[in-house]
């Protein structure tokens, strides 16, 4: 009999020696809480485990959660060049290298006669991971540059795709996606319930509720079904900290971002029933408020749960004398394509870029414009 995806995915950790588990450029708290819950699991299944995600930071809001520190943001060492050299007619006497002008000269001194040419051979390791596990992510590419640069790797290892977004891929050898639950943290508990109940310890329980209340916002969106509500309360059987969840997702807004989001609302604007929604910021707004660009995730995270039925979010700030934007999408909506025009650099969903010789207003006008023009 075939085995299920849970089964399936039981019997390849099994085998696996060392795993990378890793999430989209433009992470939700859901994506960091799952992955850490999932590092957990993996480290008392005794495997050597990585987190990476492309150009990490770890939020301030964020930093309470278990082995938070652990998340790095590259890859290091992913294989070596092995550089082998017979020695069965003579053995090494020493072993010396020099580095000059990008070029390494090794040095091997035989104990007796000569090395020949045909001795030595060179070939790259195995990779250093034998699995990868990509959490609340639609595709390859919203991984950003960690699959942009390891491409070969990507397509030579076993992957493993837990996700709930509808417009996920499938691009895993083994897919757990699930468009019926609200957070990749519920699919990751029921994954945990089925293959060992006795893996649920506070810490676990406390990320993976962290990824349940931070993508329901505190349970108050309309995709919460009677299960999510169910699964909450095993997690808090468990010891889940609730309270501390709560104080640091919803209690810890500084007035820097406070008072920026003031000022984005003042200036806001929509189109299409709320679907697009947009908002300007000058350079004296981020003085005024204390803020920065380190602030502005926090902003459109606002907006998403503010303006119901919002399905574009549109950000035009100035900054160090460049309008620059951020676009982010949700549903069936690619923020590539819709900013193409612009050449942006970023995912389906998340997209960065700077229009230099433009006014605040004239950079709205042919921003919004282009955007209207690619929804048709």
């Amino acid at each position: 009999m075939a085995l299920n995806e849970i089964e399936q995915i039981t019997e390849v950790i099994k085998k696996s020696h060392h795993i990378l588990i890793t999430f989209k450029k433009d992470f939700s708290y859901d994506a960091v809480a799952s992955a850490l819950a999932l590092y957990l699991i993996l480290k008392k299944q005794d495997k050597l485990v990585d987190i990476v995600c492309t150009d990490f930071e770890l939020p301030e809001n964020l930093k309470f959660l278990p082995e938070a520190d652990k998340i790095k943001s590259r890859i290091n060492n992913l294989q070596k060049f092995v550089i082998s050299l017979n020695t069965t007619n003579d053995k090494v006497d020493n072993l010396s290298y020099d580095v000059k002008e990008d070029e390494l000269k090794i040095y091997i001194t035989p104990k007796s006669g000569s090395f020949k040419k045909d001795s030595v051979s060179a070939r790259s390791s195995d990779y250093k991971y034998d699995l990868v596990i990509t959490l609340d992510a639609p595709d390859l590419d919203s991984l950003g540059k960690l699959y942009q640069n390891y491409t070969e790797f990507f397509y030579n290892t076993n992957i493993i795709n837990i996700d709930h977004h509808p417009e996920n891929e499938h691009f895993g050898q083994i897919n757990l996606t699930n468009m019926n639950t609200v957070a990749t943290s519920e699919i990751l508990f029921r994954l945990v319930n089925t293959i060992d109940k006795n893996l649920l310890d506070a810490n676990i329980a406390t990320c993976l509720l962290t990824g349940l209340i931070s993508k329901t916002r505190s349970f108050k969106t309309p995709n919460v079904t009677p299960k999510t509500l169910e699964i909450a309360s095993i997690l808090l059987a468990a010891e889940a900290d609730r309270d501390t969840v709560i104080k640091n997702l919803y209690r810890s807004r500084n007035l820097a971002t406070l008072n920026l989001w003031g000022r984005v609302l003042a200036r806001l604007k929509s189109k299409d029933q709320n679907k697009l929604v947009w908002s300007l910021l000058t350079e004296n707004d981020f003085v005024e408020a204390g803020a920065n660009q380190k602030d502005l995730p926090d902003v459109i995270d606002e907006l998403i749960s503010f303006v119901p039925g919002v399905e574009i979010v549109v950000l035009i700030y100035q900054l160090k004398g460049k309008n620059c934007v951020i676009v982010n999408t949700s549903k069936n909506h690619n923020a590539m394509y819709l900013t193409s025009n612009f050449k942006p650099d970023g995912t389906k969903n998340l997209v960065e870029f700077c229009l230099t010789e433009a006014t605040l207003q004239e950079a709205e006008t042919e921003v919004i414009e282009g955007i209207k023009k690619r929804l048709g």
